[in-house]
């Protein structure tokens, strides 16, 4: 019988040798990647890595005393620098490795941060992702730049920022545009307007294009512009309107004290408001009725005598003592129009308040005013103050209604604005889309006591007369006569 033996064929090497290169390689490619990041990261933060490097290179040449030694006086240099120079210590480790995390973090969510929050449009059943063209980390902000998917709008944007910033954990996020086809996030890391601002004290040399009244998000001094300008402050009850209006009044006061501006003050509420500051105003009415028409009514006569004299001869006003800067405050603007129980009285104060605001601005006459109900009746001269600031609102509908149309979507989320935030809101100029969120300093009855009793003017306006108590009457009240000369 014959026998057979199986045959065997030899190994073949070939896939072994394959694999074994395909291993170097990738560990190659791994060891060339790293050694780039970690060179890369050395670069940026030399003054993490050249403690690491020196340490090392001390206990490769000199032994593992030496290493610790340097390990040491490292600490120490770093420990020094944190206590004696804390803002630099900050912007040169702690921030910048910050700025590096977030950065790394917003482009590994991306994706999932648009699909989770309906951003991605599917198309064929692949969604489609907007791209993330640009980060940047500030120190209480990250602003990202989106290129917008094809179909997407700044409003799909906006509806989803509330959703976003829960996603972020952050107090809040805007949308705005100023690219088309492109639209840039504003995430609020920190909020630097979350506790009051103490008021400052009261400056000489008042500029009257930039009075100081608190500070922006960005934290920068608020500056606002009376010279030139009318300004309407809107909020509701509590919202701190108060607040903006004694900040630009004690940001005056040095001007008030020598005479380059005149403060005309219409506190309706019986005087509540501003009773105790009247030492600073030239004129000073607390009721409604016939003492707010008299005092619209030299307004309006100084507005037209200051026209026909500058015709021809000049095109706007520089405030001197002889020809003081006149900066009407009116404390509720629906007091004296919507409220106004006397039509005759409220259509003459509507008159009269609008010819002020159209053409006083050029010859040195400022408005500010307060509102807190922003509806379309008390609000209708709206268009005639470039300066508006919207404090909090209870709805969503307020803020166009004061501020202009586009005005939320633009980014003035009065209506979120917390209660525990008075004096927190936007501020918007004529020509310019883009509100500027702020907080007014906190003024206290002690800071007002100490700029009235610093800044008193000869012959200050005092209280009218109460034209219910026996022997005055209206006419005696509105009676200009009992007014110190008010400076034309």
């Amino acid at each position: 019988m014959a026998r057979t033996t199986p045959s065997t064929t030899p190994p073949d090497n070939t896939d072994t040798a394959s694999d074994v290169l395909t291993g170097l390689a990738l560990a190659a490619w791994h060891v060339l990647r790293w050694s780039v990041i970690v060179t890369w990261w050395a670069v940026l933060f030399p003054m993490v890595t050249f403690p690491a490097v020196l340490t090392a290179w001390a206990w490769i040449a000199y032994g593992w005393q030496a290493g610790i030694a340097a390990a040491l006086l490292s600490l120490a240099v770093l420990t020094t620098w944190r206590f004696t120079h804390p803002s630099s210590f900050r912007a040169a480790i702690p921030a910048r490795i910050r700025a590096r995390f977030r950065r790394y973090q917003h482009r590994r969510q991306w994706a999932s941060v648009c699909a989770l929050n309906g951003l991605a449009p599917v198309l064929d059943g692949v969604p489609i992702i907007p791209r993330l063209r640009k980060v940047r980390i500030h120190p209480d902000t990250d602003v990202l730049l989106v290129e917008l998917v094809v179909g997407q709008t700044l409003t799909d944007w906006s509806r989803r920022c509330d959703a976003l910033a829960h996603g972020w954990r952050v107090s809040a996020v805007t949308a705005t545009s100023a690219t088309p086809g492109q639209v840039t996030l504003t995430i609020r890391t920190r909020d630097r307007l979350a506790t009051p601002i103490p008021l400052p004290t009261p400056k000489a040399g008042v500029d009257l294009d930039a009075v100081p009244i608190g500070r922006t998000d960005d934290g920068d001094t608020w500056r606002v512009r009376i010279a030139g300008r009318h300004l309407l402050v809107a909020g509701a009850t509590g919202a701190g309107k108060g607040s903006v209006v004694w900040s630009i009044l004690t940001g005056l006061a040095p001007a008030v004290q020598t005479g380059l501006v005149r403060l005309w003050v219409i506190d309706p509420k019986g005087g509540m408001e501003f009773g105790s500051a009247t030492a600073l105003f030239d004129r000073f009415v607390h009721t409604t009725g016939p003492d707010t028409v008299q005092l619209l009514r030299d307004a309006a006569e100084l507005v037209r005598d200051r026209a026909d004299r500058y015709r021809g001869h000049a095109r706007a006003h520089t405030a001197t003592t002889a020809e003081p800067q006149v900066v009407i405050v009116i404390d509720e603007l629906a007091s004296l129009t919507a409220y106004e129980t006397d039509r005759k009285a409220a259509t003459e104060t509507t008159q009269l308040l609008s010819l002020v605001l159209s053409q006083g601005r050029a010859v040195g006459v400022s408005v500010i005013a307060a509102a807190q109900d922003p509806s379309k009746e008390v609000l209708s001269m709206r268009q005639l103050f470039p300066t508006r600031i919207g404090l909090r609102l209870t709805e969503a509908t307020q803020v166009d209604m004061a501020l202009g149309q586009g005005a939320r979507a633009a980014g003035a989320l009065c209506d979120q604005i917390p209660d525990a935030l008075p004096g927190v809101g936007y501020q918007i100029e004529d020509g310019t889309a883009q509100p500027i969120r702020v907080r007014a300093f906190h003024v206290t009855d002690t800071d007002i006591d100490t700029v009235v009793a610093g800044y008193t003017i000869p012959g200050a306006a005092r209280p009218q007369p109460d034209t219910d108590q026996p022997g005055t009457s209206a006419s005696d009240a509105g009676d200009p006569s009992a007014y110190p000369t008010p400076g034309f």
